[in-house]
């Protein structure tokens, strides 16, 4: 009985470390149609979940996938980011066409700080916190915002003394003007649209949405 257990064990083992490995093998065709079709991407990984190993086996598209992009160069501004995608139903013929993808793009936290045309830029929770009037002596918050293909940032409310005044009560051209001095263009690849966008201590995070868009124009379009 128990040279039986034993064998029924191996077998178990044999065939989950063939799954885990078709998996890994999965995971790398992934990345080299990243490699190949976004040749501007690098530090690229990407996981399939093990539930989807058969079907992507037998299947002619790969029905799920996490891809991470470390360093990516927008086209349009210069500026690096990070990239966190999710994609479905990945076509495995060539080029690859995907169903449906969710992407990330994250700005540093030091690029935003660094690039804002504010005085003391700091990320505070989800908000810029930044330093206005005569040497400083008061503070505003901001928080991002996106409209008509343009990223900027918002007045939400300032401190002057240690008394918080609303954007509200604030002179309107003040708003222009940090809406103006923070504008940068974005526009988002054809076939997407951007969701939302949000501050964190990792820095500017933009989420886009697209359906049936080829993984070569998405790469040369962002």
């Amino acid at each position: 009985m128990k040279n039986k257990n034993f064998a029924v064990s191996a077998a178990v083992f044999v065939l989950l470390g063939g799954v885990i490995g078709v998996q890994q093998y999965v995971s790398s065709q992934i990345i080299s149609k990243v490699e190949r079709e976004i040749p501007s991407a690098s530090g690229i990984s990407a996981s399939v979940p093990l539930a989807d190993v058969p079907s992507n086996l037998t299947s002619d598209s790969i029905k799920s996938a996490e891809i991470n992009i470390k360093s990516f160069t927008l086209k349009e501004s210069g500026t690096k980011t990070s990239l966190a995608i999710s994609a479905s139903n990945i076509s495995k013929a060539k080029p690859t066409l995907i169903g449906s993808l969710e992407v990330t793009a994250t700005i540093p936290a030091s690029t935003i700080t660094k690039q804002s045309e504010f005085n003391d830029a700091q990320i505070v929770g989800n908000t810029l916190q930044v330093s206005v009037g005569a040497g400083g002596m008061g503070s505003a918050i901001l928080i991002p915002r996106y409209s008509n293909s343009q990223l900027y940032f918002e007045l939400q409310s300032a401190s002057i003394f240690g008394n918080e005044i609303p954007a509200s009560s604030l002179p309107a051209d003040l708003q222009n003007q940090i809406k103006g001095r923070s504008q940068r263009s974005l526009t988002p690849p054809n076939g997407f649209k951007v969701k939302s966008v949000s501050l964190s201590s990792k820095g500017l995070s933009v989420k886009m949405l697209g359906n049936n868009v080829q993984l070569g124009n998405f790469g040369s379009g962002l």
